[in-house]
């Protein structure tokens, strides 16, 4: 296989973080932006009418929503984790992605090939680049981690390659 881009790094905290705010729970906070004023703001409404059990409820709701929204992140990040050590056998390795006829992700004794029709969407995030094929899965790039090509250029070769603008 003639390897076009290779990208190698160690996960940090922070590459991990902004993946799961920016991307895995974005839509958690979108739906909470929605819920969370219009249950506040009904609450208040029923208050003012003395409907207390309505008012209540919507509170309740409220609680709910804030709760997950704040709780949800950090959850997804240790799960993430735990998920880690357990197919790395509790070792930190480092992962070598390389770009050739296909996309070849290794990490310890875990490889993963994938198509370069299969990446749905693509996220440039201040500390990682992401390449999403499936809704909840992606292969996570350390922008400075390339050892085979740069940067810059391999932005242009993946969005066409994955025929995605």
């Amino acid at each position: 296989m003639n390897i076009l881009f290779e990208n190698r790094y160690k996960m940090d905290d922070r590459m991990l973080s902004e993946y799961v705010h920016k991307i895995l729970c974005r839509k958690i906070y979108f739906m909470g932006a929605i819920f969370a004023p219009i249950s506040f703001i009904m609450a208040g409404i029923t208050l003012a009418k003395q409907d207390y059990i309505l008012a209540a409820v919507l509170g309740v709701c409220l609680f709910i929503t804030i709760v997950t929204m704040l709780i949800t992140p950090p959850l997804t990040i240790r799960q993430l984790k735990e998920y880690d050590k357990r197919l790395n056998n509790g070792k930190n390795h480092e992962a070598i992605i390389q770009f050739g006829e296909n996309i070849s992700i290794a990490q310890g004794t875990f490889s993963l090939t994938i198509e370069y029709g299969q990446v749905l969407k693509i996220y440039e995030l201040k500390h990682s680049f992401v390449l999403m094929f499936a809704r909840s899965s992606g292969i996570i790039l350390d922008p400075s981690g390339f050892t085979i090509g740069d940067f810059n250029t391999f932005k242009e070769f993946i969005r066409t390659k994955c025929q995605l603008f």
